[in-house]
């Protein structure tokens, strides 16, 4: 990719503009509304969070100085921020993810909502938006902590509070659906439109070619002349379907799906880990959609394929047994909501494709050995947007080659596709 392809702006100039004073106080009053109480803003400091690395946002710490109604001492508060990332690589790459950004604060809104209808704790609040950037509880300040940076996979017991988080979330969105008199998918259509599978979005459509690629070199067809040409010329075809997958079911309950719980967007509570529900974090891929969606993905990112075999029917069982206690103790009857057993055993039957092929796709972005795509952001921007939007099929094969344990988890993601396709076919 030659350099006069890559053309990076600047939305601002650094992280000090970030907020104004009017701004600050206003985020003052909404934090201590919560509490009931009232005060005057000191100062305000803003300091990158360096715990956090994504490709999709910058992440910040802003620390409130403030003084209460009739009191003397300086107390100090501290929110965390996400804003759209400053310097991009085009104005089209700078315009998607304000994009996505503007979407996760529309939808905080409604969060503030559902979390109304739970005692359980499984997001954390916002206090203000901003069409580039929104500001919200810290959630390390709540009691919870994330996972160690080297965690690559769950355990069981790790997966039980992600999956009743999940399953608070889907519960209370029903809730406020019945309460409301009102669909969500409609609701907030323009707010849940698919931002990550779709035939026009290049992050999707280059991790789909790499992931062809891959499997017409996994060991079990590659000298298979048959399969050679169904991988060249059906498994396409076969895979348009998860187009269709994504958008609300005609035959299944829809709820307000999270589509992003994999390991780095799940936080445990410090004290209760196991006990207490996870936080889930990052909403900018949310959906409306059976549940179905989110278990699937909550199961393909987080377990290596040979794991998820033999965890998947506690791991149902758990998901199941949370959903239709929530909704219970909210007043609703699962069977009255297409939420039977059987039906969403059904579910998880019709969406299946989905999940086993959106992991091979992220496989090529989470799974990479040695910080490979953080160190291309920092090192080489220009390649970074190569990777991510343009074409990563070269770097793909050629990572698998030099590091054996990623071509090992390439080649059973993509041996579970073969399994639903070409396998299921012959």
């Amino acid at each position: 990719m030659s350099k006069d392809q890559y053309n990076p702006i600047l939305s601002r100039k650094n992280r000090t503009e970030l907020f104004t004073t009017e701004e600050c106080k206003e985020i003052l009053s909404n934090l201590l509304a919560d509490k009931n109480e009232q005060g005057f803003l000191v100062n305000f400091d803003i300091v990158p969070a360096t715990e956090h690395v994504g490709f999709l946002g910058e992440y910040y710490h802003l620390q409130l100085r403030y003084q209460l109604k009739d009191q003397k001492d300086v107390q100090t508060s501290r929110l965390f921020v996400k804003s759209v990332i400053f310097q991009n690589a085009d104005m089209k790459f700078y315009m998607e993810k304000i994009g996505l950004v503007k979407k996760e604060i529309k939808l905080y809104e409604l969060l503030n909502k559902l979390k109304k209808f739970s005692p359980h704790v499984w997001c954390a609040k916002c206090y203000f938006t901003r069409k580039d950037l929104f500001v919200m509880q810290n959630v390390e300040d709540m009691g919870y902590v994330a996972l160690p940076s080297e965690t690559r996979f769950l355990s069981e017991n790790q997966m039980g509070p992600i999956l009743k988080s999940l399953a608070t979330l889907h519960a209370s969105s029903i809730a406020y659906e019945k309460q409301e008199g009102k669909t969500i998918g409609v609701e907030l259509r323009e707010w849940l439109k698919e931002v990550s599978v779709d035939p026009d979005i290049e992050w999707y459509t280059t991790g789909l070619r790499a992931v062809l690629a891959v499997a017409a070199t996994h060991p079990d067809v590659l000298d298979n002349a048959n399969a050679q040409e169904f991988i060249a010329t059906q498994l396409p075809r076969f895979l348009d379907k998860v187009y269709y997958m994504v958008n609300p079911s005609p035959v299944h309950r829809n709820v307000f799906v999270h589509r992003d719980a994999w390991g780095a967007n799940v936080f445990y509570h410090r004290e209760q880990p196991q006990e207490k529900r996870s936080v889930l974090v990052d909403f900018q891929l949310c959906r409306y959609a059976p549940p179905a969606m989110d278990f699937h993905l909550v199961s393909y990112l987080n377990l290596e394929p040979s794991n998820r075999k033999q965890m998947i029917e506690s791991l149902t069982q758990t998901y199941y047994t949370a959903l239709t206690e929530e909704l219970r103790d909210m007043g609703i009857d699962p069977n009255q909501e297409q939420l039977s057993r059987q039906e969403f055993e059904q579910s998880l039957k019709d969406f299946a494709l989905f999940g086993v092929t959106y992991n091979c796709i992220a496989a090529t972005i989470l799974r990479l050995p040695d910080n490979y795509l953080k160190n291309l952001k920092d090192e080489r921007p220009e390649d970074f947007h190569r990777f991510c939007n343009v074409d990563r099929t070269e770097d793909v094969l050629r990572l698998m080659k030099e590091h054996s344990e990623f071509a090992h988890y390439m080649y059973e993601c993509v041996g579970d596709l073969l399994a639903l396709t070409y396998h299921k076919q012959n």
